[in-house]
């Protein structure tokens, strides 16, 4: 009876630990996020300097609209 149950929450944390799809998830949402903070950071620093200020903000305009767009 006892050993019933046990295997049972051992199959049970089995397959939620084996359930990576999720978190996979979440690794690509920061992964951008940290991008995108990168590419913040860059343009403020840059403000003043209109070449590079200008391109960082053309690059994240097409960055957003891209992922606006599903590609």
């Amino acid at each position: 009876m006892m050993t019933n149950a046990i295997q049972k929450i051992y199959a049970k944390t089995m397959v939620s630990l084996n359930n990576e799809r999720g978190a996979q998830a979440i690794e690509w949402i920061a992964l951008a996020g940290v991008i995108l903070a990168i590419f913040a950071a860059i343009q403020g620093f840059f403000k003043d300097d209109e070449v590079v200020g200008g391109a960082v903000s053309q690059t994240l305009s097409n960055i957003i609209k891209g992922i606006s767009k599903g590609e």
